[in-house]
């Protein structure tokens, strides 16, 4: 592997921070990813032992990487992680609009996300989307598996995000997603038909991707994210999580 040399106007440690940054971001190196010894990285960046300490402390300090006792250092997703638990102090300090929060950002981004992903994903994203919405459709026809709805349903966002092909995306879309999945997986036990409404807009959104059509891909993800609001709100729960968990499902829905 050729390492690219960054200009000479900064420390060491900070333009092999950079390098390394720029590899996680880039998708060459992913979460999970182990990184090579301390030995071996000095070696390959060309600078000291010392320089690749002082590296490493950086990006732990950014949550980039972390090290595990005996198994080496790890590429990790603390960043989206402060990023999520960020928004979810935001909703927590006033959950009677916490769900209207993340509703109205995802109604700003994932429109464009969705038009973007029609207009650039090549045939292996296209086909990863597609047997997202299909392991969606398997948990619809198996007596209605939420938790393999939503963790389908999360795959398919994500990979949307990722298909856009800017990798600042997937990092703003993850911990919204994210967040939002905790609220459906409540959501979802009490909002009768929900997900199968979804369903349809996920494969519309699909279609239209998978027919480079953007301004369809738009519209039915508009759609989408207007049905998941307008079902919650029709059973009163755009307020506090919190409140409604107090209540049995019986007591909400009788």
């Amino acid at each position: 592997m050729i390492i690219p040399q960054l200009p000479h106007n900064k420390p060491l440690y900070e333009q092999v921070c950079e390098l390394i940054e720029t590899r996680i971001i880039e998708g060459d190196l992913r979460v999970g990813d182990k990184l090579p010894t301390e030995k071996e990285m000095a070696e390959l960046y060309q600078v000291s032992r010392t320089v690749i300490r002082e590296a490493m402390k950086v990006l732990k300090e950014k949550g980039w990487i972390e090290t595990r006792v005996a198994k080496g250092t790890f590429v990790v997703d603390n960043v989206a992680k402060s990023v999520r638990d960020s928004f979810d102090a935001v909703v927590r300090m006033d959950e009677a609009r916490g769900f209207r929060y993340l509703i109205e950002v995802r109604e700003i981004l994932e429109p464009e996300v969705a038009a973007l992903v029609a207009s650039r994903a090549d045939d292996t994203q296209r086909d990863k989307l597609r047997q997202a919405v299909d392991l969606m459709d398997h948990a619809l026809e198996h007596q209605d598996n939420i938790e393999e709805f939503l963790n389908a349903d999360f795959t398919f966002h994500m990979l949307l995000a990722e298909s856009t092909g800017n990798p600042l995306i997937p990092m703003i879309i993850s911990p919204l997603v994210k967040l939002m999945r905790e609220q459906q997986a409540y959501y979802s036990s009490i909002v009768k038909e929900g997900t199968h409404r979804s369903q349809i807009n996920h494969k519309l959104i699909m279609d239209a991707i998978a027919s480079q059509d953007t301004a369809a891909a738009r519209r039915y993800m508009i759609e989408h994210i207007h049905q998941v609001r307008t079902d919650v709100e029709a059973h009163g729960f755009s307020g506090s999580v919190n409140d409604h968990l107090s209540h049995s499902p019986e007591e909400i829905t009788g």
